[in-house]
């Protein structure tokens, strides 16, 4: 019996192995698979690819990591000669897409399919998206890397510590916390980091990018204490981000922004003397109005900065941290800023207005007989050297990979199958309105001969 079992199993085992290898996919036979910068404007993608028979069919997959709300997959399909062995190539153009921060990570790979039917595969690549006309060095420790070039060992040591120091104020102040390393690019200068991102402001002096655990900055070249405050300014922005990953929640400016200016410490003389020049003169602007973008008129962008540190001062201190990072949770959680406030602290954010206007011996927060607007949150840069794009997100938040096939693009109006299929369609409406009229004319002329008839008979 046993001897029948183990004969029927080989004799299955011939009969179906054929079967499966029949509907494998092919292995795929990729050589000088690689990417090429130009940067900071394009990613080119390029591979030699081989098969048994003729290739008809290929496309590149391909992105870049960072949390998403889902996973993305963006595809190319690079215009290629069909035979056995073919040269693909497609490019990302970053300036028709957006830019990424440098340091972000792109993968890609190659699927191709050839006339047999069959589809390969390549193994998945990765890449770093940075310059290398620089010549970077790294210093690591505690869930921080920092990268600089241009400037001495010593410098490097400066600004990791000052980024570890962030990191141990926002986790005892505000309950932040990071799970993974944040990279830190740091530029000598204001000119070389906006250079290398495309289309930001030209008074840009550093960026939080925290869907890809990267902050970039330059340096004034001649304050490190405000060198040190934009690393943790940044950091923040980047912890804060972490926290309140969501696609259908958002954060006010005044919190987001002061948060980060908590975490550096003590405002600074200018900062100080605004905000106390506006408490004096009544002139201090409503926190409703610092739901969404600050001002960019140099002075009442520093009240704006000004104030909101002074408000979540005034919240941490009061209340304590976890409280804050509840806050930041139920924002996260998609409630909205009056419902997160009423549900933490027990107040709207007309009722912290009042709290905090009592607690710093401002005048009464002036009421209105019309509601209050309440605008819609927006991410407005902070000015150089401070910050760059707040909380997580960044000046290309999901950037659309774009084609790099060349050629214009047709013109629906212009193309000649259009103005065909126009010409029908046309000629259709007007046999439809034609059968339609002889159909009503029938029946209008029915109804005169039976009216005649009835009157003949009459």
């Amino acid at each position: 019996m046993r001897k029948k079992i183990l004969i029927f199993l080989l004799l299955l085992g011939i009969l179906v192995t054929p079967h499966q290898n029949a509907f494998a996919s092919a292995r795929a036979d990729v050589q000088n698979d690689q990417v090429t910068f130009d940067f900071p404007n394009t990613a080119t993608f390029s591979a030699t690819l081989s098969a048994n028979t003729n290739i008809t069919s290929v496309t590149l997959e391909y992105g870049d990591n960072q949390l998403t709300c889902g996973d993305v997959i963006a595809k190319a399909y690079p215009q290629i000669t069909p035979g056995t062995t073919v040269q693909a190539e497609w490019t990302w153009d970053m300036r028709q897409s957006g830019s990424l921060p440098p340091g972000a990570q792109l993968w890609w790979r190659w699927r191709y399919t050839d006339e047999s039917g069959a589809e390969s595969v390549s193994e998945k690549k990765s890449a770093t998206w940075l310059d290398n006309i620089h010549a970077w060095e790294t210093l690591a420790g505690d869930n921080l890397r920092v990268h600089w070039y241009a400037k001495d060992a010593a410098f490097g040591q400066t600004m990791l510590d000052a980024g570890i120091e962030g990191l141990r104020r926002n986790k005892e102040q505000a309950g932040l916390t990071t799970e993974a390393p944040v990279d830190l690019y740091v530029y000598p200068n204001y000119d070389d980091m906006r250079e290398a991102i495309l289309y930001e402001p030209s008074w840009t002096g550093g960026m939080a990018f925290a869907e890809h655990n990267i902050v970039i900055m330059g340096i004034s070249g001649s304050d490190t204490t405000w060198d040190k405050n934009t690393v943790i300014h940044e950091l923040t922005h980047v912890l804060i981000g972490h926290l309140t990953f969501s696609c259908i929640g958002s954060v006010p400016t005044w919190l987001n922004e002061g948060l980060a200016m908590f975490s550096e410490g003590d405002l600074d003389a200018s900062m100080k003397a605004s905000l106390d020049q506006a408490i004096s003169s009544d002139t201090l602007l409503s926190v409703r109005s610092l739901n969404g973008g600050f001002s960019e008129l140099a002075d009442k962008a520093n009240l704006s900065y000004g104030q909101s540190q002074s408000i979540v001062s005034f919240l941490i201190s009061t209340y304590g941290e976890e409280k804050m990072t509840q806050l930041l949770t139920d924002l996260r959680d998609a409630k909205q800023i009056d419902d997160a406030l009423i549900d933490v602290y027990g107040f709207d954010t007309d009722g912290l207005e009042d709290a905090w206007r009592k607690a710093i011996n401002a005048a009464p927060r002036a009421v209105s007989a019309q509601p209050t607007a309440q605008p819609t949150p927006t991410f407005v840069p902070t000015y150089a050297p401070v910050s760059g794009a707040p909380l997580a997100v960044t000046p290309t938040p999901y950037a659309i990979p774009t084609s790099s096939l060349s050629g214009p693009k047709p013109n629906p109006i212009t193309d000649p199958s259009f103005q065909i299929l126009t010409v029908v369609m046309l000629c259709f409406c007007c046999l439809t309105l034609l059968v339609i009229g002889v159909f009503v004319l029938g029946f209008i002329v029915r109804g005169k001969n039976a009216k005649s008839k009835g009157d003949n008979n009459a």
